[in-house]
């Protein structure tokens, strides 16, 4: 793995990026979001800070998820009209990637999967990977806030319609997400507290 030195495209303040699959970042210093296009690195023109949350994570906390070693790398927040979840982005010691999906404290680890369900989001129950799910809720997201290294661009404002379920055994998480065509699906697992150990827990969480 080949660290990069770049610089913000807004202010020029310098960044080390270590993971290589990074194709955007917000800058520390000014807030702008920074990304890769055709190899130039690209400022959007946009200010992604993001304020608090309800979060027990921060980006650049570092710990174990079920005994596996991580780095949490970034964040996306996502409005969907009476409230807002965060999207966390995950690298873990061994060079692979995850999302831990936070909501009101509730925390769910995903990944995406192959399986695309019907394309009008009209069903009640799907099957995924042999686990069935009940949709729980449908609705429209609008990407609020960035912070961090990201795997992809995020643009602020942009919207898509989305579907959520859960396992009827309360274990499993679904959630499919219309940005695309085909939409992107990812299947978790619902974490309890001990599943996640911090490195540096705050006894407010202990």
């Amino acid at each position: 793995m080949t660290a990069r030195e770049v610089n913000c495209a807004n202010c020029g303040a310098p960044r080390r990026v270590e993971n290589p699959g990074t194709l955007m970042f917000v800058c520390e210093y000014c807030g702008s979001a920074v990304y890769w296009d055709e190899g130039q690195v690209r400022a959007s023109g946009q200010k992604a800070a993001l304020t608090e949350g309800f979060t027990r994570l921060y980006r650049g906390a570092s710990g174990s998820l079920r005994g596996k070693r991580f780095a949490t790398e970034g964040r996306v927040r996502y409005s969907f009209g009476r409230g807002f979840w965060d999207e966390w982005y995950l690298r873990f010691d061994d060079g692979s990637t995850a999302w831990l999906t936070e909501d009101n404290h509730e925390l769910c680890v995903e990944a995406r999967v192959a399986e695309v369900p019907p394309p009008n989001g009209g069903y009640a129950r799907v099957s995924i990977r042999g686990i069935d799910f009940v949709v729980e809720e449908r609705g429209e997201a609008e990407c609020i806030g960035a912070e961090g290294e990201l795997p992809f661009v995020v643009r602020l404002g942009e919207k898509y319609r989305y579907v959520d379920g859960s396992s009827p055994d309360g274990k499993h998480a679904v959630g499919v997400e219309y940005d695309e065509d085909p939409a992107n699906v990812f299947v978790g697992d619902w974490l309890v507290h001990e599943d996640i150990r911090l490195d540096d827990e705050g006894e407010d969480w202990a």
